[in-house]
């Protein structure tokens, strides 16, 4: 009996989401939904992204492995597919560019002023991308982009034709949905309400839509994500992390969870970020409140910490400054054999 119930309280919950997905908010204009062929935005576009640069944590609560690569490279040239002796001279580049003071080594103060940089050239990109997006999907000008309007895109830049497109958004009785965009949508959906914040109205203006494509850059969004990994990991219900807990990887079930390596490797690093930046006082707890400094990208403390990080990694002579003979040796941080791509390193859903 108690399965039967609990299957059928899971068949409700799911038909509940699934027609708050489909439900149709009646003020919707639709001269507001007119789209061209010529006017479809490509399904990346579109979408909220996956991996954001610059930020220490994924969305899904792993830890960001190629932080140091985004932070230092930032919106320099792609260095993907570049050959080898190419994507060096770049990084010669940049540490000329990091070197302002021509001495031939880069102070640690240097590396702070240039990660601050980065992270704030990340985000503003994401905020120039995001008001071109909004734009494209507000053709009226009004100021707010509706759940129907966003939905018609989504379906569009997932290849479905126009005229199918209006049909099914007129009767919902003609489904066109696969069941990878139905799921999806159901993310999308939470994601979209838990930005519509005031007045709720199932639509969204330019801030809302900004934190619906990139809440870590929201203070209130930031606040739900640390919430959610500190849900999934805390195994005592305390509110806090132990690093035990911190550890611990959540995820071990996941299809693409990785091999036994790969996890032992992002135990180590959950490690040594806990014990290094996020426990500050060295209590042995990561409180929601240092959660949120280590996820917060426009936290200064992350520029300085970011800065020691790497010039720890990279100082051979530990005469705590950078030579450009320590960046060659060590430019597999930046370089790998297939080369880094700061700019493909996009976009997991939280």
């Amino acid at each position: 009996m108690t399965e039967k119930l609990g299957i059928q309280l899971t068949y409700a919950i799911f038909a509940s989401v699934f027609m708050i997905v489909m439900c149709r908010p009646r003020s919707v204009n639709k001269n507001n939904l007119q789209t061209t062929p010529a006017t479809i935005l490509n399904a990346e576009k579109l979408l909220p992204p996956d991996h954001v640069d610059a930020v220490k944590f994924e969305k899904d609560g792993h830890l960001n492995k190629d932080f140091h690569k985004e932070i230092f490279l930032g919106n320099h040239e792609e260095i993907d597919d570049d050959p080898i002796e190419v994507a060096e001279a770049k990084l010669l580049d940049i540490f000329h560019k990091i070197d302002v003071d021509s001495d031939s080594y880069i102070q640690e103060n240097e590396l702070e002023s240039w990660i601050l940089d980065k992270i704030n050239a990340h985000m503003d990109e994401a905020k120039e991308e995001n008001d071109a997006i909004f734009k494209h999907l507000d053709p009226d000008g009004d100021g707010f982009v509706e759940w129907k309007e966003y939905y018609k895109h989504f379906l569009l830049a997932k290849g479905h034709g126009l005229e199918e497109t209006d049909k099914f958004l007129t009767d919902y009785d003609t489904d066109i949905l696969k069941d990878n965009e139905r799921d999806q949508l159901v993310r999308y959906k939470f994601k979209w309400t838990d930005a519509d914040i005031s007045p709720i109205d199932n639509k969204l203006d330019k801030k809302e839509f900004f934190s619906f494509r990139h809440p870590e850059h929201s203070p209130q969004l930031i606040e739900n994500m640390i919430l959610t990994i500190i849900n999934s990991l805390d195994e005592d219900r305390d509110g806090n992390l132990t690093l035990k807990e911190f550890i611990t990887n959540p995820y071990t079930m996941e299809e693409d969870a990785g091999s036994e390596k790969e996890r032992e490797e992002e135990r180590q690093m959950r490690q040594k970020e806990f014990i290094s930046v996020i426990d500050k006082n060295n209590d042995g707890v990561a409180t929601k409140e240092e959660l949120m400094d280590y996820m917060n990208p426009r936290n200064p403390e992350q520029s300085k910490q970011e800065a020691k990080n790497l010039v720890a990694l990279m100082d051979d002579d530990k005469d705590g400054k950078l030579s450009l003979k320590e960046i060659t040796n060590h430019k597999d941080i930046f370089i790998s054999s297939k080369i880094v791509n700061v700019r493909k390193v996009l976009h997991d859903e939280f």
